[in-house]
């Protein structure tokens, strides 16, 4: 086989084993439509959580303002980031990352359906030494239905980390609403530098 031949094998066979790794199912770190919280039934300041630590987040639910869910386009339950005041909402589990992955995060959010201004939430994920691997801040009009946001971080070194929401803005118990946080991790960063990467001269 001429070098010539050669080299475009071996791109060949980079490429088809690189887009099979990129295709592979990411590991799913957390699915969450609180469906399940409190049997189904709403509650004020509702601190149950299967999989998070909660402090003034209502669970919105048959029994306790559940039709805002509906109002905003989305289903019951979900959440109201604001009980008494502006609330919070960390992950029980702790992920462990690996070095050069990327983690995506993906959650709805709507604006608070009672015609309240400033309201806003600020989404994190953070290290357990204290490190922010990613912060932003979103705010959406009072009357917006349920927006899906997408975001993929690069874990650059292993490390162990948590994610939370944080309520911010008037504290007067009408914040903005949550449903179907979804976590998921893979090494698509490697895979990324193996098919950009250079092949060796001939």
């Amino acid at each position: 086989m001429n070098r010539r031949i050669l080299k475009h094998t071996l791109a060949a066979a980079a490429l088809l084993a690189a887009t099979a790794l990129a295709q592979a199912d990411p590991v799913v770190l957390l699915n969450d439509d609180f469906d399940l919280e409190n049997g189904g039934v709403g509650r004020a300041e509702y601190s149950g959580f299967a999989n998070w630590s909660a402090a003034n987040s209502d669970l919105l639910a048959p029994g306790y303002f559940y039709g805002l869910c509906q109002s905003a386009g989305g289903s019951t339950p979900c959440l109201d980031l604001e009980g008494s005041g502006n609330g919070s909402l960390t992950t029980l589990t702790t992920f462990d990352l690996a070095a050069d992955s990327i983690v995506t995060v993906q959650f709805d959010l709507a604006g608070d359906q009672r015609g309240r201004s400033g309201n806003q939430v600020t989404a994190s994920l953070f290290s357990t030494t204290g490190q922010t691997l990613y912060s932003e801040v979103f705010t959406l009009p009072s009357d917006a239905d349920f927006t899906r946001f997408t975001r993929s971080i690069h874990v650059t070194d292993a490390t162990q980390a948590r994610f939370s929401f944080l309520s911010g803005g008037p504290a007067d118990s009408m914040g903005m609403l949550l449903d179907n946080v979804v976590l998921t991790a893979g090494a698509v960063a490697a895979v990324q530098g193996w098919v950009t990467g250079a092949l060796p001269a001939f």
